[in-house]
């Protein structure tokens, strides 16, 4: 797969997310979508009712932060068979020019379906999964937990 297509794939996803248009991130979903925060368990997304909410809890935060871009920067696309391809990026959330977090790597495994390539499933770091939940933050360029809430430490791993 030409790095162009995951780019209007990931460009997609990006302006879906900061706009609000669940039409748009839908489009380039597979369902059910399984989604693996490194070092915590993966969760699967089997409805457009639980794709909804995960995907209007991830704007929110990205809206709250004041978040106007995320760059992905493909690392490495990997033929995985016939019909799946896994993507490796290099993420970046930005505020206009400012990175607000640093940088953490991000694996798509994407499945050939008649309208296209889609994501069926997410793995990235802990904390950026958790951010995009609502149970972690963003303070001095890292995922951090939310004051008060337990849980350990919400850096890539």
């Amino acid at each position: 797969m030409p790095r162009h297509v995951f780019a209007a794939l990931g460009e997609t996803l990006t302006q879906s997310l900061l706009s609000g248009d669940f039409a748009g991130y839908a489009s380039v979903m597979s369902l059910p979508l399984r989604i693996t925060p490194r070092g915590d368990p993966a969760y699967v997304l089997q409805t457009e009712d639980a794709l909804r909410a995960d995907f209007q809890l991830y704007h929110d935060n990205l809206k709250g932060r004041g978040v106007t871009d995320i760059f992905r920067h493909v690392a490495e696309i990997t033929v995985v068979g016939a019909t799946h391809l896994r993507v490796r990026c290099n993420v970046h959330i930005m505020v206009h020019a400012q990175r607000i977090v640093d940088p953490f790597e991000t694996w798509f495994l994407l499945v050939e379906q008649p309208e296209g390539w889609l994501i069926c499933e997410i793995e990235s770091a802990r904390g950026h999964i958790r951010f995009s939940l609502g149970l972690s933050e963003i303070r001095g360029g890292a995922f951090t937990p939310k004051l008060g809430e337990a849980g350990g430490e919400d850096g890539e791993t």
